[in-house]
């Protein structure tokens, strides 16, 4: 991206009209042709090994996930990630050689356009080109593969700078050799977690490099590791996912993958995720960690519903064995979670365009006396479409959908009998019940998130994106120490800031902040050992 003025795009409004029909067919065609074509085995012919490796025995590395939605948010977070130094409760952390982004990179379809304005502009002028450079590596998600992938591997893999980060993959998987027998496999698991089998291939031919005793970094686009029963996970309700099969799915292939293609003289010490927009930390026993992340510029995600402990049920020696996580921490805390979700009655009318959705369903239900038929019709459209909307294959019944459409209906055919009442004109009736319908339908189905999310959580994902709470910010610092061991450094930024470019001595944009962002930890350093514990060291 040659330089120049940036442009500033908001948090993305994912309940106005415009942004629906931009992913609405991006995501059911996209779908679609994977069934059929799937680009990974197009990529797979260019050659790729190991794509990094590190130069010592001490390695800094940046993770993060989630990024690229509204400028002020992306920019914040590039902003902590240029610096050489960051200093952050008492703790002198170095910025890394490697920069691991984990997924999402854009929001809210993939294009080229959307990544050179909300991804490669604020991180181009967070940090210019610079010799030497630091080193940039990039994991498809869901919203990378709306294009089938096309500009994913057009701006991640074909070795190119972006800003002061050379990417160097080849293709949308890959490992890196870290020191003292650390390794990160970050695997693209498409849209319904499989893995094809030229990057299984790939991961074979990278198992047979692996030492004895060494530790593995899964890098995985969902959290698949939650439970894949959606009764006893919430999570895997909260984010959207078509049902409760491909929760199970998701699980059963991360397990199967751990078991089959990680050898067994190496364990998986640490699993790092995104895609859920919060930070969650859970541990086990034997100190293995599984951790979402996805803290890199999205809207704000729910974490007050997430289960304090987690089951890893596997096969070992062929008996079923159970291995507990326990939640170490959240960001934002359950509190903050809670109290952020009641704005959402005053923020659901910051979705551009919305108000127009129920206005236009109100006026066709207002048309009911003089046009039977239209008003039929609008009815079966609002309550189909709520129907749709409140996921009924997840917990196999569709009565929350019925239940809100018949509440909208209702309303709607209430306000068109009070316009009713002041005249008899269809066409004044139509329009001053769309005009109230304006009002009284987004207020109502936000009230239906609400109580959704307090007795069901079906809809807590689109609660928390109908608001667009760009606050609540960071990313992961990794220290891979000399003497063998890896501290995490989980940074945040509670709050994000406005920016102001200013050209540098070569001509270059930079960003100065208007104010500089206050940064901590979300939890004290967590100290990863190579080895389980209670096992020998290496």
């Amino acid at each position: 991206m040659k330089p120049g003025r940036l442009v500033r795009k908001g948090p993305v409004r994912w309940l106005a009209p415009t942004v629906l029909l931009r992913t609405l067919f991006p995501v059911y065609f996209s779908g679609l042709f994977a069934r059929f074509s799937d680009r990974r085995e197009v990529e797979a012919v260019v050659p790729q090994k190991v794509v990094y490796t590190a130069p010592g025995d001490e390695l800094w590395v940046d993770y993060v996930v989630d990024t690229a939605d509204g400028f002020n948010a992306t920019a914040t977070v590039a902003s902590l990630l240029a610096p050489e130094m960051l200093a952050v409760d008492g703790h002198v952390t170095r910025a890394g050689a490697l920069l691991v982004l984990g997924g999402d990179e854009v929001y809210p379809v993939a294009s080229m356009r959307e990544y050179e304005d909300r991804f490669i502009g604020p991180f181009q002028a967070a940090l210019p080109h610079v010799e030497p450079g630091r080193t940039m590596v990039a994991l498809p998600g869901n919203h990378d593969w709306y294009d089938g992938l096309t500009a994913f591997l057009q701006v991640f893999c074909s070795c190119q700078w972006i800003g002061g980060w050379k990417t160097v993959q080849r293709r949308s998987y890959f490992a890196c050799q870290l020191p003292n027998g650390w390794w990160l496999w970050a695997i693209d698991i498409q849209f319904d977690t499989y893995i094809d089998q030229p990057q299984l291939e790939y991961f074979k031919a990278m198992a047979d490099l692996v030492g004895g005793g060494d530790a593995i970094i899964l890098c995985w686009a969902k959290p698949s590791w939650l439970e894949a029963d959606p009764a006893s996970s919430a999570e895997a309700r909260d984010q959207g996912w078509a049902d409760a099969q491909k929760v199970r799915r998701g699980f059963e292939t991360l397990d199967w993958f751990e078991r089959t293609i990680v050898p067994k003289h190496a364990k998986v010490r640490l699993s790092l995720t995104g895609d859920a927009h919060h930070y969650a930390r859970y541990e086990s026993d034997d100190g293995e960690h599984k951790i979402t992340a996805g803290l890199g510029g999205a809207f704000v995600s729910a974490t007050h519903h997430l289960t304090p402990t987690l089951t890893k049920r596997t096969w070992l020696d062929g008996a079923r064995v159970a291995t507990e996580f326990r939640r170490r921490a959240v960001y934002p805390s359950r509190e903050e979670s809670r109290s952020m979700r009641w704005p959402v009655l005053a923020r659901i009318y910051a979705n551009r365009g919305f108000a127009a959705i129920p206005a236009a369903a109100y006026a066709g239900l207002a048309s009911w006396p003089t046009r039977p038929l239209l008003g039929v019709g609008s009815a079966a459209l609002v309550v189909g479409a709520l129907v749709g909307f409140s996921k009924p294959g997840q917990p196999r019944r569709a009565w929350p959908g019925l239940l809100h459409g018949g509440v909208q209906v209702a309303a709607g055919l209430g306000l068109a009998w009070v316009v009713g009442r002041r005249t008899g004109n269809p066409l004044l009736v139509a329009g001053g019940t769309a005009l109230l319908g304006a009002a009284v339908g987004p207020l109502l189905f936000a009230l239906y998130l609400l109580a959704d999310d307090h007795a069901l959580k079906l809809n807590t994902n689109e609660l928390f994106a109908a608001q667009a709470i760009d606050s609540h910010k960071g990313f992961l610092r990794l220290h891979f120490r000399p003497d063998g061991d890896l501290d995490l450094y989980p940074v945040r930024a509670a709050s994000v800031t406005s920016w102001v470019e200013e050209p540098d001595a070569d001509g270059r944009c930079r960003l100065r902040p208007s104010t500089p962002p206050e940064v901590a930890l979300i939890e004290e350093r967590i100290t990863v050992k190579r080895t389980p514990r209670g096992a020998p060291s290496r």
